[in-house]
């Protein structure tokens, strides 16, 4: 058994965050979506894998060497040349496919069990997901227990019962892989791997389906969608586990993870579900809320508030800051008095613009996107659901309501 992970993709919808990472390398509760793919073929007894890049490859080629080697595991690299669709990447692959393989999208949150159910089931499938907004996916076709062809993002009324879309998830033998020619290329321009299935089904090969549950899967597409990932893996920590150093005068509440090498300095309060992540440092006089994640190496200073935010590696949040429900990248440096404001100030669900579109992400707290590199100076604030591109650069006082684009400098309030 082999896992195909298809992780080529630039990551459009989920900027700034991969300005400076492929999706697939996007941090969730201390692993990113890689690693836990990775993880959890391990534990369905996989050792071999197939890994296609192709943004940041390089970057992620790393990353994926330096899996294969902590979990002792065979691991191939396969460069998609263009980005031309899943379709394409699978065909790129498909040299190194030599037995049933799991091939999986590299931007999804998972369950473990899901992946161990396709590993162990006797014949080639589709995972599909019972999901409460199916018209933004791609909607499996069903009969007989078989899929009969993807429908992508239909409409609402072309819904009639609760379906079941594709968790981009197969289980896949080495000769239906050879198919992948008989695709045409999309009115998008790309050849898509959902067009396998309506293909197997007319030859006789239709894939079986097996049902999730939503809870169980998420594709991290959008920036907030990372937020949630985070909060799932984060309610898993059930118990205090203190690795690092935790000063007197320091409070603990609730399960709270602490990693080795991280040190939570006196009069802090931490409540949790909370993980802190290696070499973290916190406080003095720092308040963690719960389903907070701290990255590895990362500042938080004095009277700085965290609240359900995932702060990426090496950023610094010093001095008299906020942070409300963001996504901090890394190497980010706050200067003192920056505030992320998280409700809008009519309580009204808050949007987000997403290529070029404004999308309403039906939450009410909501504060900013931030990339990595990102630098602000003294007393700035960032309005929620704002999106500021890595290496930009915030001036002292200014209120940013409006996107920035990768490497902005910001010196008056827009």
């Amino acid at each position: 058994m082999q896992m195909v992970i298809l992780a080529g993709g630039k990551g459009e919808r989920l900027k700034p965050i991969t300005d400076t990472r492929p999706k697939s390398m996007t941090i969730v509760a201390g692993k990113t979506l890689i690693q836990r793919l990775f993880e959890a073929g391990y534990h369905s007894g996989i050792r071999k894998f197939i890994v296609v890049t192709g943004y940041m490859g390089d970057l992620l080629s790393k990353h994926v060497k330096d899996l294969s080697s902590s979990l002792g595991v065979d691991v191939e690299i396969a460069r998609q040349k263009e980005e031309k669709g899943s379709g394409d990447a699978l065909a790129t692959a498909s040299s190194y496919i030599t037995e049933d393989s799991i091939v999986v999208y590299g931007d999804l949150y998972v369950e473990n069990r899901v992946i161990k159910m396709v590993a162990d089931s006797p014949s080639p499938l589709i995972v599909g997901v019972s999901h409460s907004e199916p018209w933004n996916y791609g909607v499996i076709v069903e009969r007989s227990g078989e899929a009969v062809k993807i429908l992508e993002k239909p409409s609402p009324t072309e819904i009639k019962n609760r379906v079941l879309i594709n968790a981009g998830i197969y289980r896949l033998s080495p000769d239906m892989v050879r198919y992948l020619d008989k695709i045409q290329v999309s009115p998008r321009g790309e050849i898509e791997l959902t067009d396998l299935v309506e293909i197997l089904y007319n030859m006789g090969r239709g894939l079986k389906i097996i049902s999730i549950n939503e809870e169980e899967w998420m594709d991290i597409g959008r920036p907030w969608d990372v937020l949630e990932a985070n909060r799932r893996a984060i309610e898993k920590i059930s118990s205090k586990a203190i690795y690092g150093e935790v000063e007197e005068g320091a409070i603990i509440e609730g399960p709270v993870y602490i990693a080795r090498g991280a040190r939570v300095k006196g009069h802090t309060y931490i409540e949790g579900p909370v993980y802190i992540d290696e070499y973290a440092e916190i406080g003095p006089g720092a308040y963690l809320r719960p389903y907070t994640y701290i990255g590895k190496g990362s500042r938080i200073g004095f009277s700085v508030e965290i609240k359900a935010s995932v702060i990426f590696e090496g950023a610094k949040i010093s001095h008299l800051s906020y942070v409300g429900d963001s996504v901090v990248c890394e190497n980010v440096n706050f200067g003192a008095g920056t505030i992320i404001a998280n409700l809008r100030f009519d309580e009204q669900p808050v949007k987000v613009w997403i290529k070029g579109e404004r999308v309403n992400t039906g939450r009410v707290k909501l504060g900013a996107f931030i990339g990595g590199y990102v630098k602000t100076g003294v007393n700035s604030s960032i309005l929620p659901g704002v999106k500021i591109g890595a290496y930009s650069i915030i001036y002292p006082g200014v209120v940013v309501s409006k996107d920035v684009e990768y490497g902005g400098v910001v010196k008056s309030s827009i």
